[in-house]
């Protein structure tokens, strides 16, 4: 299974990195193959 996702915080400001860079460590943590690019995140894994 492969998922895309962006991560878009609103009402923050127009600072979001740090919003951005924790979504991205949650993901590396996960172990499971993925990229990050300009526009999304995939992530590939099992189907439970």
């Amino acid at each position: 299974m492969i998922v895309a996702f962006s991560v878009t915080p609103l009402g923050v400001g127009e600072d979001v990195g740090e919003y951005v860079a924790e979504a991205v460590r949650v993901v590396r943590a996960s172990g499971l193959p993925h990229r990050t690019d300009a526009m999304f995140t995939s992530i590939e894994g099992e189907h439970a």
